[in-house]
């Protein structure tokens, strides 16, 4: 699993390497909980942006339903950084 998330992690670094200064996640299992915690910082402003996505374990019992999961929550991390995004281009104009 953490294969496919540094994987996933490589690519969105590249999609967004023009505007992204500094990116990381980091995941965490306990108490039945899987929890990914997300930090990123854009170039324009250096400002550290974080949140955290947390999901029962049950929800992702085989590694299909893992990947799908994962899938699933950085295509969230994906809309974090586009609001981010695009509130400080806001901000500048």
């Amino acid at each position: 699993m953490r294969e496919y998330v540094d994987r996933l992690s490589t690519t969105l670094i590249g999609q967004y390497k023009l505007y992204v200064e500094t990116f990381m996640v980091d995941l965490w299992s306990d108490l039945g909980l899987i929890e990914f915690r997300v930090g990123f910082s854009l170039r324009v402003d250096h400002k550290l942006r974080s949140f955290a996505v947390k999901i029962d374990a049950a929800e992702a019992v085989n590694d299909v339903e893992r990947r799908a999961v994962i899938a699933a929550i950085f295509l969230e991390i994906e809309d974090h950084i586009d609001e981010a995004i695009a509130a400080t281009l806001l901000e500048l104009n």
